[in-house]
């Protein structure tokens, strides 16, 4: 059995993969295995991995149908023998003493969970995301709630270092899980709201089964936002995700009893959707739909729920410039001029 298993989940990534399974194989720390679960691949990803696992014994391949970044990450966990778990996506890669750094203050402090922070890759641009003010340990159960809370809501961060940074807060591959709280628990990534927001469904059921949360104010994990790439192209089933990740997240609130705590989260991760639609649907440059007929289903769609309520109840305040122009021009029900402040923001930068 090894200490960490690495969770790769990889669909058509040769591209990337050399660097990502590079940076496996040369953890400073040994004992650990690397559990690349081809999700269906249709390119020559298999030549990348299968170079790399002649040399190193501690890559474990298995391959599967096609069925999303979810299902995949689930077959890993299925397939891993180490106590505990990391993820990894193919396209990035993490630093040398990732897996060293992580154990190790799991040794120190016991922590159910351990976390750290990322470095944001755009355009050969390097720039740390660190998610919390300073390091700790704690064992405040109101913290970790405050931290679930986050997960919805960015800006419920309860030890901000900035203005609501969001990378690493709660995506994976920036935490050491315990994987006898996964088992025990019937922990998986779910498949049901099409490998968007998955991650931090995922986060925020193991939160509540941490007793013990550490932090590591350290980049230990690259992150590539690759621009231009698929993830900011036309999505025709952007509405419908949103409408099941809004139901799964309404399932958690529900589940934990607390609705006035976690239920205005809600409305920043309603906002932070429309904003994303903005860019992936609604005014996509291969959206096949006239620029009239976008405004009118926009303006459509502002009047319905749950976007109607989360645009009147709201805090501007609350919001990064983005979501801010969304939430101001939403409830002015002005799709333009929601369409023309997005651009000019994404102009400026």
């Amino acid at each position: 059995m090894a200490k960490i298993s690495i969770i790769v989940p990889v669909y058509n990534m040769e591209r990337y993969l050399e660097k990502s399974l590079a940076s496996f194989c040369q953890q400073t720390m040994s004992d650990i295995e690397i559990v690349i679960i081809d999700d269906g691949s249709k390119d020559e990803s298999y030549k990348v991995y299968n170079r790399f696992a002649e040399q190193d014994p501690r890559i474990k391949i298995v391959k599967k149908e096609n069925g999303g970044v979810s299902e995949a990450r689930n077959t890993g966990i299925d397939n891993a023998s180490g106590e505990f778990l990391m993820f990894a996506d193919p396209d990035d890669w993490m630093e040398p003493k990732c897996c060293e750094i992580m154990y190790d203050e799991q040794v120190r402090t016991q922590a159910d969970m351990v976390l750290a922070d990322v470095n944001v890759v755009k355009n050969g641009a390097t720039e740390q995301y660190k998610i919390f003010e300073k390091k700790f340990t704690t064992t405040d159960p109101q913290f970790i709630k405050q931290y679930q809370k986050a997960c919805i809501g960015y800006c419920y961060n309860p030890m901000p270092s900035g203005k609501w940074k969001v990378p690493g807060l709660g995506s994976p591959w920036n935490k050491l899980f315990k994987k006898s709280i996964i088992d025990e628990n019937n922990l998986r990534f779910d498949p049901y709201v099409k490998g968007i927001y998955d991650d931090n469904l995922f986060t925020l059921h193991y939160l509540m089964h941490v007793n013990k949360l550490s932090y590591i104010q350290e980049p230990v994990y690259n992150y590539l936002i690759i621009s231009g790439s698929i993830t900011n192209s036309y999505k025709k089933n952007t509405l419908d995700i949103n409408e099941r990740i809004f139901e799964r997240i309404n399932s958690f609130i529900d589940e934990t009893g607390d609705i006035d705590f976690f239920g205005e989260a809600l409305y920043i991760n309603i906002i932070r959707r429309l904003t994303r639609s903005v860019d992936v649907y609604f005014f996509a440059e291969n959206n096949p739909k006239t620029f009239t007929e976008r405004c009118k289903e926009l303006k459509d769609t502002l009047k319905t729920e749950p976007y109607s309520t989360a645009i009147k109840k709201v805090k501007l305040n609350q919001l990064i410039i983005n979501d801010k122009i969304v939430a101001l021009f939403g409830k002015m029900h002005a799709p333009r001029l929601m369409w023309l402040g997005v651009k000019i923001k994404r102009l400026l930068g």
